[in-house]
């Protein structure tokens, strides 16, 4: 062989492990590139997952605060509509009331106490009733003491916010 030969012979032969070496290279580096890119997918779908359910909790708290928009409370406008309003849950559940009248109660605030007395179920259907009137309401004390008969006696305070 000749000089010309073996330097072309060494030219190819640093080409072709140039190549081979580089090809190593890329393949390692696409599999870096893969393994990048799968973690970007999952990141991706979990990252789609929370903005979902954050999109759900944001139109659950939409339809809430609907609700909450539609739903009016209203003050009594006198003494007599707030006892009224007390004593007709009372006789709509059938306790007979013995006595209503003025109650103390914080400032701002108008207080009634109810004595009642009846059957004890009619006393607690009572008390769902005056939750959902539709004035602001407040049962500020309460006692109940049953009878030999089965039925309940006892003393309610409800207190309300009368308008001025």
């Amino acid at each position: 062989m000749t000089r010309r030969d073996t330097i072309l012979f060494l030219i190819i032969l640093l080409i072709s492990v140039g190549m081979i070496a580089g090809s190593f290279f890329l393949m390692k580096k696409t599999e870096e590139l893969r393994s990048v890119e799968n973690s970007l997918r999952v990141q991706k779908k979990q990252t789609e997952l929370q903005i979902d359910e954050k999109l759900r909790q944001i139109e659950v708290y939409k339809k809430a605060i609907a609700r909450l928009e539609r739903y009016q409370i209203e003050l009594p406008e006198n003494e007599v509509a707030f006892y009224s309003w007390v004593q007709q849950k009372l006789t709509d559940n059938g306790l007979r009331s013995d006595m209503v009248k003025p109650s103390s109660s914080k400032e701002g605030r108008n207080g009634v106490q109810v004595d009642f007395q009846g059957p004890y179920y009619s006393f607690v259907r009572t008390l769902s009733d005056w939750r959902n009137l539709k004035i602001a309401l407040r049962l500020s004390s309460v006692r109940i003491e049953a009878m030999d008969d089965g039925g309940a006696k006892g003393i309610a305070i409800v207190e309300s916010v009368i308008v001025k």
